[in-house]
């Protein structure tokens, strides 16, 4: 049964990379009815895929269009986030089927689907009879209709942001206001040994605040071992202080594209001043055993002002969730706050 699933998955991830030579055999035409609806009690996203009109002929020789429609939820192409039809005939075809994904409304809103309509080949490559895309930041889930949606031709597929995604890391964060934090031991808050053996423990006051990262598990790593896998570790900064004080690694996850951590960071000595300032950024490795580690994507949290003590840094730069959720570890002192967030591609600065 492995061996299966993962010949079928393989297949699945080689369909999204070779649909660049499936563009513009076909002029796209037509239109898409759908019914969009969303569960905010079961995080349920139902697209009801009713029917199709004037769809393009698929195959001019055979005179033929057998469609189907197939869903992402952008910037997500994992093979994980594809959800398919079955195929019918005809250039206006009756579907009458629901795609259905799990996702939190905070994550939904920074996602866009993507629906695109496929002629089937079932001896050559498949033809793309083209796309709708609904962004869902500003949608309105209170009175779901069937609405139609003109297809559209195919964008420049290079600059297809799906190929960016590296997966998702899913972190909770606390801060814990100097007033509330009293005696905790030392030795457990630097996530070191501070401690000779033999002497008696010594707890110590910690002075400021406190902020506890634990670090859960990431979804939908890129492989680069053999075999499809990662070894993968997190590794967490507190900048502007970006030395080996503020540095913080958690175990290797080995043979995962999915690794699990719970592991928490913490750092000492933050004033609620303090938090305004920095910014926790946190990156993902493959850990190589005889060559430099290979980066595997990464978050940064922080106010997302771009300023850090009056002054003007690139690492000021968090957007959407990331910016979401330390905002809403900031408002809500002392309790922790999670959140899934999209690993970055590259840490270059100033995403904007």
């Amino acid at each position: 049964l492995a061996s299966g699933l993962s010949t079928t998955s393989l297949n699945s991830m080689m369909s999204v990379y070779s649909e660049t030579g499936d563009y513009g055999n076909v002029k796209v035409s037509g239109e898409i009815l759908l019914h969009i609806s969303y569960c905010y009690k079961t995080g349920g996203l139902y697209i009801f895929v009713k029917n199709c009109r004037n769809l393009a002929i698929g195959d001019e020789k055979k005179q033929r269009t057998d469609a189907y429609v197939k869903s992402y939820l952008l910037p997500d192409k994992s093979r994980n986030n594809k959800r398919k039809t079955k195929i019918r005939t005809g250039t206006n075809p009756e579907f009458n089927e629901t795609l259905k994904y799990t996702i939190s409304h905070t994550q939904l809103e920074t996602r866009t689907l993507q629906l695109s309509v496929w002629h089937h080949d079932r001896f050559g490559r498949n033809s793309f009879l083209g796309e709708v895309e609904i962004p869902f930041d500003s949608w309105n889930f209170e009175n779901p209709s069937d609405e139609w949606f003109v297809l559209q031709p195919k964008v420049e597929f290079a600059a297809d942001i799906g190929l960016h995604y590296k997966g998702e890391l899913t972190v909770v964060l606390r801060y814990i206001p100097p007033e509330e934090n009293l005696m905790i031991p030392l030795e457990q808050v630097q996530g070191k040994k501070t401690f000779k053996r033999g002497k008696k423990k010594e707890s110590s006051v910690i002075f400021g605040g406190i902020l506890e990262v634990l670090i859960k598990e990431a979804k939908n790593l890129t492989a680069v071992k053999s075999g499809g896998t990662s070894d993968s570790f997190v590794k967490g900064y507190l900048l502007p202080d970006d030395s080996k004080a503020t540095k913080h690694k958690t175990l290797v996850v080995k043979k995962s594209v999915n690794p699990r951590w719970n592991h928490t960071f913490m750092f000492s000595g933050l004033n609620p001043q303090d938090i305004k300032n920095v910014c926790l950024e946190l990156t993902v490795w493959d850990k190589e055993a005889f060559s430099s580690n290979i980066f595997l994507g990464g978050v940064r949290l922080n106010s997302g002002t771009g300023v850090s003590h009056g002054k003007s840094v690139d690492w000021m730069d968090s957007q959407g969730e990331e910016q979401r959720l330390w905002q809403k570890m900031v408002d809500n002192p002392g309790t922790p706050v999670e959140g899934v967030l999209m690993l970055r591609s590259s840490m270059g600065k100033c995403r904007l």
